[in-house]
């Protein structure tokens, strides 16, 4: 599952990939266009394009932008907010259908209940015989049955169905300074993972059973906000939030690893925090989503095997720890092109999210965010957005990091007792991309070779 991929792709292996990849059923969310059998590029640029005002024609703006929007549809996870709000509702509109086809049928039963006393009395009152009256007690006895126990199962599909509808309102509302509010923008990744994700915890606490992900990857260029992006998410779902440290030794991280997840088990089923999932972070956690030459050495000498190496340890891990161990290993990487093929599959990691430098409208929310307090200033926080997303025009970005050292250049330099419009176009041009043309192309060939990774496994899953 590829979310809000890269902006501005000029590579000519990346158009080479625009129709390589067919799409099929191993493709997560919603298909771009129907069942067709390749992306043409163009065309939906052109369309895009073509969608603009007039006066962002003539001045030739929001190009990047419609290219962001065709990039997404090229990946093929372009879930609406409108549909991601229709998946989040889904478990919950079944519920509540349920719920009155129930009570239509208790109407039913009632009527014939209703039906039944009459005939009944009519028999008693014409003296028929026994036996008669008898079968209609015996019928009559046997629909009362029927609607008592649908009576009782109303009331709990009634309080499955409130209990549902409280937990999702409880674990998607927004609170100042807390999950979610802590991320400037990135709107669409917080809408078709966050809330995804968090509807299932909410499932989960209502009584139902939930196929929650075993491994979630974040990959971006430094300074994206990967990290906290991952916090955040953790505590907008109200799940445990447990970071390993990465800086020993990687025989000792797998070891940290398993033990959180039996802890994790153990917090779970405690009563102090019942069902509370847990998110465990590896933060660049390369070193071990890689076979290393003395791996790779003991394999083909015959004296190890690949499920001794860190990756197969790794595989074996997530394969099952969000069943067995009641937690979600949530991974992040500068450099995915390095992470074994292994890994990027389906059940250990079904959700792969590009986390990128933001578009025009995240930019200028990041900015109004770490603004907060230093300028009460009348500002085009929109302008400031576009100016930052000039740099793609030459494969260069700015990061989340990035904007706020835009930010803090303007704080130092500012002349005035608030930041005004005129301080941060200024800093805009002192301060230049973070994300350089050299980092920003090889990210390109990263993403191109995980597709080809993905639609590999994929193909091989499908055989």
């Amino acid at each position: 599952m590829f979310i809000s991929p890269i902006s501005g792709f000029k590579t000519t292996t990346y158009h080479q990939n625009v129709k390589k990849y067919p799409q099929n059923s191993y493709s997560y969310g919603v298909s771009f266009n129907g069942n067709q059998d390749y992306f043409d590029y163009e065309k939906h640029l052109k369309e895009e394009l073509d969608k603009r005002a007039w006066i962002e024609k003539v001045f030739s703006w929001g190009k990047g932008e419609a290219k962001e929007r065709v990039n997404q549809m090229l990946i093929g996870f372009n879930l609406s907010q409108a549909a991601v709000i229709a998946a989040k509702n889904a478990t919950l509109d079944e519920k509540e259908q349920r719920l009155k086809e129930a009570e239509e049928h208790k109407k039913t039963l009632i009527e014939k209940t209703k039906l039944l006393q009459e005939q009944l009395k009519m028999a008693q009152d014409s003296h028929l015989k026994d036996d008669i009256i008898k079968d209609l007690r015996q019928k009559l006895q046997e629909n009362q049955t029927k609607t008592d126990k649908i009576a009782e199962n109303i009331e709990t599909q009634k309080s499955e169905v409130d209990k549902l509808r409280k937990e999702q309102e409880i674990l998607n509302r927004r609170e100042a300074g807390k999950g979610w509010d802590k991320i400037a923008g990135y709107e669409v990744h917080k809408m078709t993972v966050g809330e995804a994700f968090i509807n299932k915890i909410a499932q989960e606490r209502a009584g139902l059973d939930v196929n929650m992900p075993n491994g979630i990857l974040l990959y971006g260029q430094h300074g994206t906000g990967k990290t906290r992006f991952a916090q955040a998410f953790a505590e907008q779902a109200g799940c445990e939030f447990v970071k390993i440290d990465m800086l020993q030794d990687d025989d000792d991280i797998i070891m940290d690893l398993e033990r959180e997840l039996k802890l994790s088990k153990k917090r779970y089923n405690s009563p102090e925090t019942p069902k509370k999932r847990t998110i465990i972070l590896l933060d660049d956690f390369n070193s071990v989503a890689q076979i290393n030459p003395f791996e790779k050495e003991a394999i083909e000498n015959g004296s190890s095997d690949f499920s001794e190496t860190n990756v197969g340890q790794l595989s074996k891990l997530l394969a099952n720890c969000s069943d067995k161990y009641k937690a979600t290993i949530l991974m992040t990487t500068n450099h995915p092109r390095k992470i074994d093929s292994t890994l990027l599959n389906a059940n250990l990691i079904p959700y792969q999210i590009y986390l990128g430098p933001p578009n025009a409208s995240d930019a200028a929310k990041i900015f109004k965010y770490h603004l907060k307090g230093f300028t009460e200033q009348d500002i085009d926080y929109t302008l400031l957005g576009q100016k930052v997303i000039q740099s793609m025009a030459k494969n260069e970005a700015y990061s989340a990091q990035g904007i706020v050292n835009v930010v803090d250049n303007a704080k130092e330099n500012t002349s005035e007792a608030q930041i005004t419009e005129q301080d941060l176009l200024k800093a805009i041009e002192q301060v230049k991309p973070d994300i350089t043309n050299k980092t920003y192309t090889a990210f390109l060939d990263d993403i191109n070779e995980i597709l080809e990774t993905y639609y590999k496994n994929s193909t091989d899953e499908g055989k």
